[in-house]
């Protein structure tokens, strides 16, 4: 295997994770649908995103995840900004890697006041070791700049070593120009069936 071929398997493949829950939950009349990411994100989660926010002209996609395959997190996060969905990330919960890529993509992006936000280097897995992988982090480049993330948040999201994270905060959003917005918790419907999308 060529080491072309060994890279783009790096990064299609997150491992044997299982695949990311995506749900949609109604809301009340004239507001937003909620769309649920969690877990890892996972090859095709990216055509079981779209055929969710097929169904919706209006949502916000409040992701809970550790991250997982770069390239379905950058569809989802390119399906996120065609159709001009917010993006969320609740208090005490995380949304790192991949997912912290997706997120990027929310028109607005909102985080709780507890939320947990990270980025660093793509990275190949070769005999257990990390490596950066500039094939990756050169799409990822290219889908932040398509998304119109400015070059100093290009610069603070690709910055950390494969086994770091550069967290997001408040103030460091600040220093980068980064938009984003206070998160407040939507109620949601109790579910009964056929009250909500799901697919696992």
């Amino acid at each position: 295997m060529n080491k072309f071929a060994w890279l783009a398997g790096g990064l299609l493949f997150a491992g044997a994770a299982e695949a990311a829950e995506i749900q949609k939950l109604p809301q009340a009349p004239g507001a937003p649908d909620l769309i649920l990411v969690t877990g890892v994100i996972q090859p095709n989660d990216d055509v079981k995103f779209n055929q969710i926010a097929a169904t919706t002209s209006q949502a916000v996609v409040l992701l809970n995840s550790e991250g997982g395959s770069v390239l379905p997190a950058l569809e989802i996060g390119r399906a996120i900004r065609l159709k001009g969905f917010a993006t969320a990330v609740a208090n005490d919960t995380l949304c790192a890697s991949a997912c912290a890529l997706a997120w990027l993509a929310g028109t607005p992006r909102l985080v709780g006041e507890k939320a947990h936000i990270g980025f660093h280097a793509s990275y190949v897995v070769d005999n257990g070791t990390l490596s950066e992988s500039g094939v990756a982090n050169a799409l990822v480049g290219a889908y932040l700049n398509q998304i119109g993330i400015p070059q100093s948040t290009i610069v603070f999201v690709t910055s950390a070593p494969p086994a770091g994270m550069a967290w997001l905060s408040e103030r460091k959003a600040g220093e980068l120009g980064l938009q984003v917005a206070s998160f407040q918790p939507l109620t949601t419907p109790s579910l009964e069936p056929g009250n909500d999308d799901m697919i696992r």
